[in-house]
């Protein structure tokens, strides 16, 4: 990595490390990562975003099993990069170390919080990155920075050795500038995989024959937006049906954003409060916000939220069997919101992203996000959802549709 890149310090972390050699020649030969402040290197500290995180911690003892995967299948990593403080945010803004300029679109948000792996490889530093996803933190900046973004089915791939969040919704995501790369960086970071037969291929996953849009989610879309898709589909022939999925389930996008925050604000409280009690000062004042808030959430609260949530991906269970398709969903409400949000506006369009981002979170379901390019509203796109492990259906028909839009 050159020198400039690395003074970047909205993007890359100071402590390093600054590169890690592959340790076996493999599919990932000649190819670059950067990986996320909450993963952890031996012999490194893991920062989460925050200095008194960083200062008030010591080196690991092990590695991520996500990096050495990466690093024993050829590839070299070349940082380690930000996140939003205790990855508690979507925006991908760090008061303490800057906001990454996001590429595509220089006067809006990034997205967050893995924000450092969107902008590094969004602008060619890498070819690939590994983020975390909780309440979206993959595909948010995936489709601000106009990347290839996939949010697996939860607890898919290894956790060790990682920051945690909340455990109901924390997974490991990926970036790519090219969706075959990602569908291969999937295979390698699945340990399910066997790995002395991995190539190249995209798998064996079949391409969906229909794609199913909630009434109530296209309402998420833009003009262009929805014409876009409706000319994927055409072009890739595969029909684009409507549905009624989160009528059926007996919430809307509000209750599900709720939701999802009730169970993971509890669990960040849980795991991290000690912490928070003595440093909670250092953080950026909308994420304490937060904090706040989650602290008044009680144990009874929570497990209802629970009981709600396992309710919910039953029902979704059932429905998806039902379809015998995919569900494609905006990513996100619109392009990236400008760096100049009043605060108020932007806490207002976070409830919104989050009913979306909440779907696949609290079904624990895979979600890849394709990126349109070119249009009007900025930087974003949609998703295609399906149930858990059927991500080689998602690359399947993720291919073939942007295949046809080539």
């Amino acid at each position: 990595m050159n020198n400039i890149k690395t003074k970047d310090t909205s993007v890359y972390c100071a402590q390093g490390p600054e590169h890690l050699a592959a340790t076996a020649d493999g599919v990932l030969s000649e190819l670059t990562f950067v990986f996320k402040d909450l993963f952890d290197v031996k012999g490194y500290v893991t920062g989460a975003g925050n200095p008194l995180w960083l200062t008030t911690h010591g080196p690991a003892q092990h590695s991520s099993v996500l990096i050495e995967r990466l690093l024993a299948q050829g590839a070299n990593c070349v940082g380690r990069v930000q996140t939003d403080e205790l990855a508690y945010s979507l925006n991908g803004q760090n008061i303490h170390y800057g906001t990454p300029v996001n590429p595509l679109a220089p006067d809006c948000l990034p997205g967050g919080s893995s924000s450092g792996s969107a902008v590094a490889v969004a602008t060619g530093d890498a070819d690939f990155a590994i983020g975390t996803d909780t309440g979206g933190s993959v595909r948010v900046p995936a489709s601000y920075c106009g990347l290839f973004g996939l949010r697996p089915t939860l607890s898919k791939l290894n956790l060790a050795n990682c920051f945690e969040l909340s455990k109901s919704f924390d997974t490991a995501g990926i970036f790519s500038r090219d969706l075959k790369q990602l569908s291969t960086l999937f295979k390698v970071l699945d340990e399910s995989t066997e790995l002395s037969v991995l190539d190249k291929s995209t798998g064996q996953g079949q391409v969906a024959a229909q794609l199913y849009l909630d009434k109530t989610l296209q309402q998420s879309l833009s003009d262009e937006r929805f014409s876009a898709l409706q000319q994927w589909c055409e072009q890739a022939n595969i029909k684009l049906l409507s549905c009624d999925l989160l009528t059926r389930s007996g919430h809307n996008l509000d209750s599900l954003s709720l939701l999802f925050r009730t169970i993971q604000g509890f669990e960040i409280i849980q795991e991290h409060d000690t912490w928070l009690q003595q440093h909670g000062h250092s953080l950026d004042p909308s994420i304490m916000e937060r904090v706040t808030w989650a602290r008044s959430i009680s144990q009874q609260d929570y497990l209802a939220a629970k009981t709600q949530q396992h309710q919910f991906q039953q029902t979704l269970l059932t429905l998806f069997n039902e379809m015998q398709g995919l569900w494609v969903l905006p990513t996100t409400p619109s392009g990236p919101p400008a760096l100049t949000m009043a605060g108020n506006e932007l806490a207002e369009y976070r409830s919104q992203l989050m009913g979306l981002t909440s779907i696949a979170g609290l079904a624990g379901f895979p979600q890849l996000h394709l990126p349109i390019a070119g249009l009007q509203e900025g930087p974003c796109g949609f998703s295609l959802m399906s149930i858990a492990d059927k991500e080689a259906d998602l690359f399947a028909t993720g291919l073939h549709l942007w295949q046809g839009e080539q």
